[in-house]
């Protein structure tokens, strides 16, 4: 009796680490860094992991939420990161199920310059990516360095796509010309804004980090309060 009592007690224990394993690969939390209390919940984790992590998307700012989606009039689970916004669609599939927020140009209206109407360029500049649609420019600031090579480098995880749309897909099309302007830390950095991010070069950093992404996410939710409802974590 007591040898089976042994043998359902190993069971039961190995079962419920097994269970608290589940539940701690489904979540990525950063208990370790100051002042962030949000995890990464299943599915935005894996996407946030599979699709650049930290540099590009910046550590989480809140838990999953029901939150008003200002352009489709309806709530869709949604979780702020720094850099960020991801929401789940589930009318779409496979890997469009979730899409990035617009940050960049929501970013933009809401400091007030119009980008469609500022100067576009005349045409293609030798060594830069063209966009005719919205006739500008992106360049590299540096030998082999800058905007051009950090937009192209990083891209979606989406079968069946080019390097090309897979760049477009996470950053979106740029909407102003490079241009110095004052970031939220009080520095001058040369800056161009995209769909879906605004680039800032600063030549004194590392290679590695000459090109950084703004805190597009932490800037609109220190301006704006959207309406939520809290669906998992906080």
């Amino acid at each position: 009796m007591s040898r089976l009592l042994l043998i359902w007690t190993l069971l039961t224990t190995f079962g419920m680490r097994i269970q608290e394993r589940s539940a701690d690969m489904a979540v990525h939390c950063f208990a370790d860094i100051p002042g962030i209390t949000a995890c990464l919940d299943t599915p935005f984790k894996g996407y946030w992991e599979a699709n650049g992590g930290l540099p590009v998307f910046g550590y989480p700012l809140t838990g999953t939420n029901l939150e008003q989606n200002q352009d489709l009039h309806r709530p869709l689970l949604t979780q702020w990161t720094e850099r960020n916004r991801l929401e789940i669609h589930p009318e779409n599939t496979g890997p469009y199920s979730i899409l990035l927020g617009r940050m960049g140009d929501e970013r933009l209206q809401q400091l007030g310059p119009n980008a469609a109407a500022e100067g576009q360029e005349s045409g293609p500049q030798p060594g830069c990516l063209w966009f005719d649609i919205t006739k500008h420019n992106v360049c590299d600031q540096g030998a082999g360095m800058g905007f051009l090579s950090y937009w192209q480098a990083h891209g979606l995880h989406v079968s069946g796509l080019d390097a090309y749309n897979r760049s477009l897909q996470l950053f979106g099309l740029p909407l102003t010309t490079p241009r110095p302007e004052l970031n939220e830390a009080g520095e001058t950095v040369m800056t161009q804004w995209f769909e879906r991010a605004r680039f800032e070069w600063h030549p004194d950093k590392p290679d590695e980090f000459k090109v950084l992404l703004g805190l597009l996410g932490t800037e609109l939710r220190h301006t704006a309060a959207p309406s939520t409802t809290s669906i998992i974590g906080v």
